[in-house]
């Protein structure tokens, strides 16, 4: 099918990594099929989108914060004008030349320009929203699309359209972390122990400052517990200063394990290995969690827009596959304690949560936005 689909998504890994899933199933069922993406010049995209090897282009994009004083308002205002018609202009370009049959937004502020150059031009716009509450962006375009996809079902309340517009797919995970039932549990790669409860805890790309904070104050909890042990994903920015303090408390005698590393590519082979994972609660991460079954403690990033965070942790929490607590309410003394509940009773409790299946595990969200997009 000689189709031409134009992607935009924003610069993190929330956009990215379900259109890079999108991106990954086009090319293999559809080789006829051709695309062009849109990216932000800041962020993984100029990184991860042309390993793909299709058409891309990034292009400043600027949101529209208007918190602060007057002052700043009103700077912020004549900044993404500035940004949003520079944008406009570039992507009305790509669009003439390009001449694509559908233009699919993944979110982030980029979208903006190139979704209304779209419009424009009278092309069909299709839209993926990754969180339960959706984004502003979303909101405003969702009038002009054909489709919206959304990752939860009850996200669909949220948008104002004609029913079939709103098409639930759930999000879409690349093949690599699709792949969770082919994967080996590797313990010794990652320099821990087989037969040990392990707890990995991570705060996204960047890592989390009070996530790992917290996690270096369990050593102090379970030093003595060799039945547990403890992956800690910090982020490049905090590895130095948290090996450092390791080094600092770590006694010879100590049976727990705890391993820190910076970053991890293979987060397929982490999840393969986890008893129990502690992150922030982004659409990724919830999606991965379904997909490998795991039980969580799930602490939303406080300042995420609209709270979304906090939703998507309701969504798992709501089903008992998650223990949600907030930011402000984070120490060690509380994680322990889920913990111990959780282990106690030769884990009686741990294991009524991993026995719980969310239905959406068996999704093929990429699959479903594709046929869809193929479909006119």
């Amino acid at each position: 099918m000689r189709k031409k689909i134009l992607i935009c998504g924003g610069g993190t890994g929330g956009h990215l990594y379900p259109a890079m899933a999108i991106i990954e199933y086009i090319k293999d069922n559809y080789p006829l099929c051709e695309l062009f993406f849109i990216g932000s010049d800041k962020g993984l995209g100029k990184e991860l989108i042309p390993a793909f090897n299709i058409n891309y282009k990034n292009i400043k994009s600027s949101g529209l914060i208007l918190s602060g004083n007057i002052f700043r308002k009103f700077l912020n205002i004549v900044k993404f004008l500035y940004w949003f018609t520079s944008g406009f202009f570039q992507s009305l370009k790509i669009v003439l030349r390009f001449k694509p049959d559908i233009i699919l937004g993944m979110g982030g502020y980029i979208c903006a320009p190139v979704l209304a150059a779209g419009i424009f031009n009278f092309k069909k716009i299709a839209l993926h929203e990754q969180n339960y509450i959706p984004g502003r962006l979303n909101k405003l375009f969702s009038r002009f699309s054909k489709y919206i996809f959304i990752s939860f079902e009850d996200t669909a309340r949220y948008f104002k359209v004609k029913k079939g517009r709103v098409v639930f797919t759930g999000n879409p995970l690349r093949k690599a972390i699709r792949q969770s039932g082919k994967i080996k549990s590797e313990f010794k790669k990652w320099g821990l122990e087989e037969g040990r409860f392990t707890v990995v805890a991570f705060g996204g790309s960047l890592g989390a400052e009070k996530i790992n904070n917290t996690v270096m104050d369990l050593y102090n909890h379970f030093r003595n517990k060799d039945e547990i042990q403890i992956l800690l994903i910090c982020g490049s920015r905090f590895y130095g200063k948290l090996v450092g303090s390791k080094n600092k408390f770590f006694k010879s005698r100590d049976k727990l394990v705890l391993n820190i590393f910076p970053y991890i590519h293979e987060m397929q082979e982490i999840y393969r290995i986890s008893d129990l994972i502690i992150s922030r609660a982004g659409a990724n991460t919830v999606s991965e969690l379904i997909e490998y079954n795991i039980p969580s403690i799930l602490v939303p990033y406080p300042d995420a827009v609209a709270n979304h965070q906090f939703y998507n942790a309701v969504f798992l929490a709501k089903r008992g596959k998650a223990i949600l607590i907030e930011d402000r309410d984070l120490d060690s003394g509380k994680i322990a304690e889920v913990i111990e509940s959780l282990m106690r009773d030769n884990h009686k409790k741990y294991k009524n949560m991993k026995n719980i299946e969310i239905k959406d595990r068996y999704i093929n969200s990429a699959q479903i936005i594709t046929s869809k997009l193929m479909e006119n």
